[in-house]
C-alpha cells in the first residue's frame, strides 16, 4: 500500500515537471471544455478544492473524493458562460461500504447556434455549424486505509465542429490523505491523461501558399488534451459552537499554461449555511470568486459568482441530493 502511494506521487510530480516550460504554452491543447470548473462550492472557493471536494461532484476535480458520497448521491451543476454558452455536469454515485463507491458522470457544453463563415463569405453561408463537446465517465473510488482514499475515472471524450472531430479515452486519478490534526486533508489528482488526438477530415492552410494556391487539403495535426496535475490541502482554522471556518490552497500545473495557485476560505454556521470566497492568484483573466451554500436535510444548494476579466462575471450553480 505504501509503495503504491509513493509510486502515484512520483508519477504525478514527474508529469508536473514534464509539463513545465520557460513560457506559457497557451493554445497547445484541445478539449478546453474539460478545464471549465463546475460546482458552486468549488468555484466559490477559487477552485482550491483538490483535497476538500467530496461526494458525486468530486469526480470533476479529484475522483478520490467520491468515497465520501452517501449510499445514493445525485449531483447536477450548471454554468452560465460568456457568449451564450452553457456548461453542464451530471453525476450519480453509489456507495457500498464493502467494495467501494461507483459513479457514472457526464460533462457537456451547449454552444447554441453559430453560422458557418468562410474566407470567401465572412458574413456566413446560411448554414449552421453543428458543435458537440461532451465527456462521459465511469469512476471507482475506495479507502485504501482508514486515512487514504483513491479514485480512478475512465471517460470517453468527444469534440466535434461540423465534419471535423475526434473521440478518445482519457483518465483521471486521485488520492486524498486525511491527517488526525484539525481535519487536515492533503490531496492530489491528475486529470485528462490521454494519448494525443487528431481531428478527422482535412483543411486548407491559408497561411501556406502551397496549400492555398493549389487548393491542397491537409490533415490536422495531433493535439494533447489539457492534462492537469493538482495538489492541495485543506484544514480547519476555527471552530466554536455552530461556527466553523476552513481554509484551502491548491497548486495547479497544466500542460498548456503556467502554474497556478488557488486559495479559498469557507465559513459554516451549524453546517447549514455557508459563505465562501476564493482567489486564483495567477489567473490571466479574473481570479476572484465568492458564493454561498445552503444545506437542508438531504438537499444541498451551492452558488458561485466568479470574475473572468474582460469577459465579465459568470454564474455557477450546483444541486446535490443525498438519498
Amino acid at each position: 500500500m505504501k509503495k503504491l502511494i509513493i509510486l502515484l506521487l512520483l508519477i504525478a510530480f514527474g508529469l508536473s515537471g514534464y509539463a513545465e516550460e520557460a513560457f506559457a504554452p497557451v493554445g497547445t491543447s484541445t478539449g478546453q471544455f474539460l478545464t471549465i470548473g463546475v460546482g458552486g462550492r468549488e468555484v466559490a472557493l477559487g477552485e482550491a478544492v483538490t483535497a476538500l471536494t467530496q461526494g458525486a461532484g468530486a469526480v470533476f476535480w479529484n475522483p478520490s473524493g467520491v468515497v465520501d458520497a452517501s449510499t445514493n448521491d445525485l449531483y447536477a451543476a450548471y454554468n452560465q458562460w460568456p457568449a451564450g454558452i452553457h456548461v453542464g455536469a451530471l453525476a450519480y454515485a453509489y456507495a457500498d461500504p464493502r467494495i467501494g463507491t461507483f459513479s457514472v458522470n457526464a460533462k457537456y457544453v451547449n454552444f447554441g447556434e453559430m453560422e458557418i463563415t468562410t474566407v470567401e463569405d465572412p458574413n456566413g453561408i446560411g448554414q449552421m455549424l453543428q458543435m458537440t463537446n461532451y465527456a462521459i465517465g465511469l469512476t471507482y473510488g475506495r479507502y485504501l486505509t482508514d486515512r487514504v482514499s483513491m479514485g480512478l475515472t475512465g471517460k470517453l471524450v468527444k469534440e466535434k465542429y461540423g465534419a471535423n472531430g475526434y473521440t478518445t479515452l482519457a483518465w483521471d486519478v486521485g488520492l486524498i490523505y486525511r491527517a488526525p490534526f484539525r481535519n487536515l486533508k492533503i490531496g492530489m489528482s491528475i486529470l485528462n491523461f490521454s494519448n494525443k488526438v487528431q481531428y478527422s477530415g482535412t483543411y486548407i492552410n491559408y497561411s501556406n501558399s502551397d496549400s492555398y494556391l493549389t487548393n491542397t487539403e491537409l490533415p490536422f495535426d495531433y493535439w494533447s488534451l489539457p492534462m492537469t496535475f493538482r495538489f492541495g490541502a485543506v484544514i480547519d482554522v476555527f471552530e466554536a459552537g455552530p461556527n466553523k471556518m476552513i481554509a484551502a490552497v491548491d497548486m495547479v500545473h497544466p500542460n498548456d499554461n503556467v502554474e497556478q495557485y488557488n486559495i479559498g476560505i469557507e465559513y459554516a454556521y451549524d453546517a447549514m449555511i455557508f459563505l465562501r470566497m476564493g482567489y486564483r492568484l495567477t489567473a490571466y483573466e479574473g481570479g476572484f470568486s465568492a458564493g454561498f451554500g445552503l444545506k437542508w436535510n438531504m438537499i444541498t444548494l451551492d452558488y458561485a459568482i466568479s470574475a473572468l476579466g474582460h469577459l465579465g462575471l459568470t454564474n455557477r450553480l450546483s444541486l446535490g441530493f443525498n438519498l
